[in-house]
């Protein structure tokens, strides 16, 4: 199963880096410190650390180990 958000083209976009720690995809912004966007993968709770800049969307793609030649992820 993989998680992903997107946001509209015509704003500012950052594509985020994942990882995954325990229940929770961590994405974080390498252009962004102090930005976070936690979601359980058990209970699809989300948790967001907000970017200095707030007109700035982000977006990331978390595809679990080993499922990453069953996902078209984009470039």
């Amino acid at each position: 199963m993989a998680f992903s958000f997107e946001s509209p083209e015509n704003n500012t976009r950052h594509r985020c880096q994942a990882r995954r720690h325990g229940d929770w995809a961590i994405f974080t912004c390498p252009l962004c410190p102090g930005f976070e966007r936690r979601l359980n993968l058990r209970d699809g709770t989300m948790q967001t650390k907000p970017a200095a800049d707030p007109y700035v969307l982000h977006e990331g793609i978390f595809v679990p180990t080993g499922l990453e030649q069953t996902y078209s992820l984009p470039n």
